[in-house]
């Protein structure tokens, strides 16, 4: 059905509601309303809220490509108002689908004209676990910043009529750097924080860093999602240049999925209990900082490629490869993902699907035709030494069709089956493919095609063997 069809439905809806109908006993949950500007409610029926999700999906999908971006549930809600203002209003009376539209192009400018009132740049701060980069100074990459609490704090503010007013704590609120930076000192002193310090300290006494990202042309929530996208990315691209796989468990976000870290084990033998026993897991740092920001200092080569990519996932428009970098962007998160998974099969699994993603979906010849492209090497190169020597086209079909294929094909079930050795593998071969794609786009005039991995970019770095 077309949009004015669909906005018959709703507004015949909402008419056959307000008219004095008593529909809610045929409605599931609780009345879904919404109060107009003049004050009037507007009820909307489960009825109601599907022409509304219909029409406001047809405008959403519409849209010029330059409109400030909204997903499609941020859309509706701006929509649903328009047309309860509207209604409210008696903006509707006599509608009927010979309207030829101007009432559509009406409610259409309105939610565009809203859309038009909300700002559109904004910063998000990201609490994080890091390797300590940005210590004793902020520490950038591209648009991404991270910055240590006491920095973070120097350079944000709240608006004076917030700390005025904010719990009626005035005296507290226009000292809450003071005291948020004494109470991040002492985080075992119970003594109370007043005031925005107190809600500021709940949100960063967990995690001693902050990722700064800053989001322009988007509605505030899809600016935070695409904001934490970015963060995670350039968090994920400093371990992958730093190349211990531990670094993907030391550096992540406050709210990433990841393992204890510790564990304990007890054991009974012969009736009888073993003391219990301890061990420490990847999530413990174990690089001083002056150590990491030397290991930054030397991966200048491979920084700026990792930077250009932030750039193009924060501001598409302006980036001469987009289609790319989020490619290898979403590759890249696969192969974070494979590094923090503590089962060595579904690893395996995540780090296949890196390299599939990188390659657009070749299995296992679109992924050997861009490791050998991305290499300098053929497909009977030996890669491998040792008493089970492999070829590269050997490995790659060891981590793709008896690996990644097979464990998510299900005919491998056998959790005791070892992956460790091709896990192992996996990782470094996609860790060259990532680093040697990146820092081949940096320099890359060709088109933005997808398969551009396989063989497009031009050779830049190394050819190293994958012992």
């Amino acid at each position: 059905m077309g949009l004015t069809t669909e906005l018959k439905t709703l507004v015949d809806e909402l008419d056959r509601v307000h008219r004095g109908a008593e529909p809610w006993h045929e409605e599931i949950g609780i009345p879904d309303f919404v109060t107009a500007d003049n004050g009037m409610q507007r009820y909307f029926t489960w009825k109601a809220r599907e022409a509304l999700r219909q029409f406001s999906s047809i405008l959403h999908q519409n849209r010029p490509k330059s409109s400030l971006k909204i997903e499609l549930e941020g859309y509706e809600k701006l929509a649903r108002q328009a047309v309860a203002d509207m209604h409210a209003a008696n903006k509707f009376l006599g509608f009927d689908e010979s309207d030829e539209g101007h009432l559509v192009s009406c409610l259409k400018s309105l939610i565009e004209e809203r859309l038009t009132n909300i700002a559109n740049e904004h910063t998000h701060y990201f609490p994080a676990r890091t390797l300590g980069m940005e210590s004793t100074s902020p520490f950038s990459l591209g648009p991404v910043t991270f910055l240590n609490r006491i920095d973070w704090i120097n350079s944000v503010d709240f608006p004076q009529k917030g700390k005025d007013n904010f719990l009626n704590q005035p005296e507290a609120n226009h000292r809450w750097k003071e005291i948020l930076k004494d109470a991040l000192q002492k985080p075992n002193d119970d003594s109370p924080i007043e005031g925005l310090a107190k809600t500021v300290y709940r949100a960063v006494a967990k995690c001693p860093a902050l990722v700064k990202v800053t989001v322009r042309g988007y509605e505030l929530e899809f600016s935070r999602k695409l904001a934490k996208l970015v963060a995670k990315t350039a968090l994920d691209a400093i371990s992958l240049g730093l190349g211990s796989s531990e670094c993907f468990l030391q550096q992540a976000l406050q709210d990433e999925r990841l393992p204890p870290v510790g564990s304990h084990r007890l054991v009974e033998t012969k009736g009888f209990l073993w003391l219990p026993g301890a061990s420490l897991t990847g999530r413990v740092p174990s690089l001083p900082s002056e150590r990491v920001k030397q290991a930054l200092s030397d991966m200048n080569e491979i920084l700026p490629a990792f930077a250009a990519i932030l750039e193009g996932l924060v501001d598409p428009a302006n980036h001469l490869h987009p289609k790319l970098a989020n490619r290898w962007a979403t590759a890249l998160d696969w192969f974070g993902e494979g590094n923090r998974e503590s089962s060595d099969a579904i690893a395996v699994a995540k780090l296949g699907t890196c390299l599939d993603v990188l390659s657009c979906g070749g299995r296992y010849v679109g992924i050997l035709a861009m490791v050998a492209h991305l290499t300098g090497m053929n497909g009977e190169s030996l890669v491998i030494k040792g008493s089970r020597p492999r070829t590269l086209a050997q490995l790659v079909k060891d981590i793709y069709d008896q690996g990644r294929s097979k464990i998510l094909h299900g005919t491998h079930y056998d959790r005791l089956e070892s992956f460790a050795a091709v896990r192992k593998q996996a990782s470094y071969l996609a860790r060259i493919a990532l680093i040697e794609s990146a820092v081949r786009l940096q320099s890359f005039s060709g088109a933005d095609e997808d398969k551009e991995f396989r063989t497009g970019l031009a050779p830049s770095l190394r050819t190293d063997q994958i012992a």
